[in-house]
């Protein structure tokens, strides 16, 4: 999704016929946001396997889930 409106971003920039100030900050900020969102689902994925395995290693998790 990051890459998808990286491209749209970049898309909408071509067809400007204005250029608007600020628009340079989009050089910046997208990708930078990308990669926080990128962090954000990684640690997720770690979260999510930290807690199946303390949820697996608990006595009573066939009757928890």
């Amino acid at each position: 999704m990051a890459q998808r409106l990286i491209d749209d971003g970049f898309d909408a920039l071509d067809e400007q016929t204005v250029v608007v100030p600020g628009t340079g900050t989009l050089d910046v900020v997208i990708p930078s946001l990308a990669l926080s969102l990128a962090a954000v689902h990684e640690q997720r994925r770690a979260l999510e396997a930290q807690i199946k395995a303390l949820l697996e290693d608990h006595p009573l998790s066939k009757v928890l889930t």
